[in-house]
């Protein structure tokens, strides 16, 4: 179907793609840019959109791709909240099933992606810690509890060791990761989901934890759910982000200029084409 495209994000999983550095990048060099974006149908409805190349002044995409934005949610956000938010989204809905009660531990907290899993791991009754390196983020993203990743090791360890954790998302891994998985042995049932790497690409898995403790570690991304799964869960999040309020930190910049925005340093701001 044609779309005309109106707002595009250029997030982690984009640059990746068009860099060639995801895994779910072509195996072929060249790629077009743009994994998803919101724009009109010919009759005016407003649609996400899921496919290669968004970044275009309009695309044809199989209405498989498709999902309409709520008339609550203006374009720009709508763009740039489906991929920080399906992140933890689909980590906490299809791979770790968060229920009411339980306690989540979110690493990496204080970005936008996890940021954004603290309300949404609300929404599912469940009672949150945030763990990152932002102290003034940490104390604004309205967690019971939250723990400063930029103490020493020692405080990191023991203020995890502190709290029951059922679930953990995971956006940083590395040394981060080790920490947690001490925290975790010996205590009880557990499912850790990798989501991100933001802090190394590796990290040490304990025999013992394995051993000692009902844990399951999983992986959340794309390959480790379907396609169907994706898209049935993408109304209902779309549904949870107008609920609560969540608005995500966005930097606008014309289509025009993606040379230059596309390396330029936001901090956790999310950067949005608009055409």
């Amino acid at each position: 179907m044609p779309v005309t495209m109106t707002a595009v994000a250029i997030h982690n999983l984009a640059r990746g793609v068009a860099n060639g550095t995801h895994y779910s990048s072509p195996a072929e060099p060249g790629a077009w840019v743009g994994v998803d974006g919101v724009g009109r149908l010919d009759d005016g409805t407003r649609v996400y959109v899921n496919a290669p190349g968004t970044v275009a002044e309009r695309l044809y995409a199989p209405a498989a791709a498709l999902v309409p934005v709520p008339d609550a949610l203006p374009d720009v956000q709508a763009a740039a909240a489906v991929n920080a938010a399906m992140s933890s989204w689909m980590a906490m809905t299809v791979r770790a099933h968060v229920e009411p009660g339980q306690t989540v531990l979110i690493l990496g907290a204080t970005g936008a992606s996890g940021r954004m899993a603290v309300p949404l791991a609300r929404h599912f009754g469940a009672r949150v810690i945030a763990a990152g390196r932002n102290a003034e983020i940490l104390a604004a993203v309205g967690a019971d509890a939250t723990v400063d990743l930029t103490d020493s090791e020692d405080a990191v360890r023991n203020a995890l060791r502190a709290e029951k954790i059922d679930v953990v998302i995971d956006y940083v891994w590395g040394r981060v990761a080790e920490l947690t998985f001490d925290s975790l042995a010996g205590r009880g049932r557990a499912t850790y989901v990798e989501v991100g790497a933001m802090a190394g690409s590796s990290a040490a898995v304990p025999a013992a934890l394995l051993r000692s403790t009902d844990v399951r570690i999983l992986g959340s991304g794309i390959g480790s759910f379907t396609r169907d799964e994706v898209m049935t869960a993408r109304p209902a999040m779309l549904d949870a982000v107008v609920e609560l309020g969540i608005e995500v930190d966005v930097v606008t910049r014309p289509a025009a200029d993606i040379a230059a925005a596309w390396t330029e340093d936001l901090g956790s701001s999310r950067l949005v084409l608009t055409l």
